[in-house]
C-alpha cells in the first residue's frame, strides 16, 4: 500500500511500537491526519478514532505510540498532513515515512500487584505526600471555578470508590476538566484507573473510561480506553516497580520525575494514584521499616 512512495521521502525506522498499536494496525490499515505537534512528538487521529502519537524518546512508551529517533523535532511536519499507516510503516504527507519493520514491540500491559503485597510505612507515607494536590497545582490558577469542581468530583469519586457506590456523578464532573491536551480531571481519573488496575479492583475501569471518554479530547480518550484495558505508559510501569520494590530512595526519585511530566499532569494523575492506593487493601495494616 505505501511502497510506491517512500523513496521520495525521508525514511526514519522505528525504535518500539505498543503492542495495541502494532495489532490494530495489522488488523485494519489507518487514514487520518495530524491533530498536534509538539517539541518531541506529534498525535495522529485516524478517521476511525484511532489514535497515534509518534514520539521521539525522551517522551517514552505508551499503548499507542511509535518511538523514534529524530533530531530535527517534528518540524516537516504540518497540522492537517494525510496520514495513512499499516503494519509495515507510517506515511505522513509528504514529510517523513517511518519503517516498522525492525521495531521492537512495546507490551504495555502492566503488571498486578501480587494479592500479599502490603506497602510500607515510609512508601506509604511518600505517597500519601502526593494527595496534597489540590495546593500546589491549583493555588496560582485564576479559574477558581475549575478547582473547586476538581476538589469536588475528586472527593466525591473517593467516596464512591471506598463506599462502592455509583461514580458517575463524579466522574462527569471530573472528565475534561481542565485545560491541555489531557486535563488535569482526566489526569486524576487516569491515576485512579492506575491504582484500580494494579490492585485488582477493576470492576469501575470500564465505566469511567466510556463515561469520560465521551467528554474530553481525543489524546486523553486514547489514554482513558487503554487504562480500561490495563494498557498504561511506560512512566506508570516505573512507578509501580518503585512501589513493589519499597526503596524510601528509589520510590522518593521515582515521584520526583513523575511530577515532571506535563505541566502538571505528572502531579494530577499520582494524586488520583495515591488517594485511592491508600485506601486500598495494600495499605492497610502497613508493615513497619
Amino acid at each position: 500500500m505505501l511502497g510506491n512512495s517512500v523513496n521520495v521521502i525521508p525514511i526514519l525506522k522505528a525504535r518500539y511500537i505498543g503492542r495495541p498499536l502494532l495489532h490494530s494496525l495489522t488488523k485494519n490499515s489507518f487514514t487520518g491526519s495530524v491533530v498536534g505537534i509538539y517539541r518531541d512528538f506529534c498525535n495522529i487521529l485516524g478517521n476511525d478514532g484511532r489514535m497515534i502519537t509518534i514520539a521521539i524518546s525522551p517522551i517514552g512508551k505508551s499503548p499507542f505510540s511509535v518511538l523514534i529517533e529524530w533530531q530535527d523535532s517534528f518540524t516537516s511536519i504540518l497540522v492537517k498532513m494525510n496520514v495513512r499507516a499499516d503494519q509495515y510503516g507510517i506515511k505522513v504527507g509528504d514529510a517523513i515515512f517511518i519503517s516498522l519493520d525492525n521495531a521492537k514491540t512495546w507490551e504495555p500491559k502492566m503488571p498486578q500487584f501480587p494479592p500479599t503485597f502490603r506497602l510500607k510505612a515510609s512508601s506509604a507515607e511518600l505517597l500519601f505526600n502526593s494527595t496534597k494536590w489540590f495546593v500546589p497545582t491549583f493555588k496560582n490558577s485564576s479559574n477558581n471555578y475549575m478547582r473547586d469542581e476538581l476538589i469536588f468530583g475528586a472527593k466525591e469519586l473517593q467516596h464512591a470508590l471506598v463506599n462502592r457506590s455509583s461514580i458517575k456523578r463524579a466522574v462527569t464532573f471530573l472528565a475534561g476538566l481542565g485545560p491541555g491536551l489531557t486535563p488535569a480531571g482526566d489526569d486524576y481519573l487516569l491515576g485512579i484507573m492506575a491504582s484500580l488496575w494494579l490492585t485488582k479492583n477493576t470492576n469501575f475501569l470500564h465505566e469511567i473510561a466510556w463515561i469520560s471518554s465521551q467528554k474530553t479530547t481525543s489524546l486523553s480518550a486514547a489514554y482513558l480506553m487503554a487504562g480500561a484495558k490495563g494498557e498504561f505508559a511506560e512512566y506508570w510501569h516505573h512507578l509501580a516497580k518503585a512501589i513493589l520494590c519499597q526503596d524510601p530512595k528509589i520510590l522518593r526519585k521515582n515521584i520526583s520525575n513523575f511530577i515532571q511530566i506535563g505541566a502538571s499532569s505528572g502531579r494530577d494523575a499520582l494524586a488520583g494514584f495515591s488517594a485511592h492506593i491508600l485506601k486500598s487493601k495494600f495499605s492497610l495494616n502497613t508493615v513497619q521499616n
